[in-house]
């Protein structure tokens, strides 16, 4: 086992299991949350034998179970990520009722959307699901542990990652974080590697 940071995911994204890569029943089994688990096999069953469903193949009416804890980013090379949707809990961690249209930036500021926006392109660029287990939020006055899936979406059939689902899952935690949860275990899968 190995405790090297996976490349395009440094800081404190760090998995100590065969350095984050996984195989589809390797991630699966990573998922502890049932809501986790209901929405990769959702994202699964909308790709109808493509690498990745679409953003329009995401209805979230089908999922209502998960509507208060998933996002989804929309992604442009040209103007970065923006949030077409996030669930009442996701908004409201960042202080806002609505994040529609918001771009990282507006949400973060430009140091600590930079942080996220590296962080997330990994994903854009290498078709990668990623779950992620441990802090899932930076913290503030409180700390965010849990767990979080994020799942590409393309618009074409093999074309490039225009978006992403996700879905966080967390308590907050108050006081002094353990080491050991602040330093997040990762697992990453292509979308290659997904029948």
């Amino acid at each position: 086992m190995s405790d090297r940071p996976i490349p395009g995911l440094e800081g404190n994204w760090k998995s100590p299991e065969t350095e984050g890569v996984a195989t589809a029943e390797q991630l699966a089994s990573f998922i502890e949350d049932d809501r986790l688990r209901r929405l990769f096999a959702y994202w699964r069953e909308k790709r109808q034998g493509r690498p990745m469903p679409s953003r329009t193949d995401i209805d979230p009416t089908e999922i209502p179970w998960a509507l208060a804890q998933i996002f989804l980013v929309d992604y442009a090379p040209e103007s970065g990520f923006r949030y077409r949707l996030a669930g009442t809990e996701v908004s409201s961690i960042f202080g806002h009722s609505n994040l529609k249209g918001m771009t990282l930036e507006d949400i973060l500021g430009p140091e600590k959307a930079a942080v996220v926006a590296g962080r997330w392109m990994p994903l854009v660029e290498q078709r990668l699901l990623l779950c992620m287990k441990g802090m899932v939020y930076l913290p503030a006055d409180r700390t965010p542990i849990g767990e979080r899936l994020m799942l590409p979406l393309a618009d074409t059939a093999d074309g490039p990652v225009t978006g992403l689902l996700g879905m966080t899952v967390c308590k907050w935690h108050k006081g002094e974080v353990p080491e050991e949860l602040k330093l997040s275990r990762v697992k990453i899968l292509s979308v290659s590697m997904i029948p």
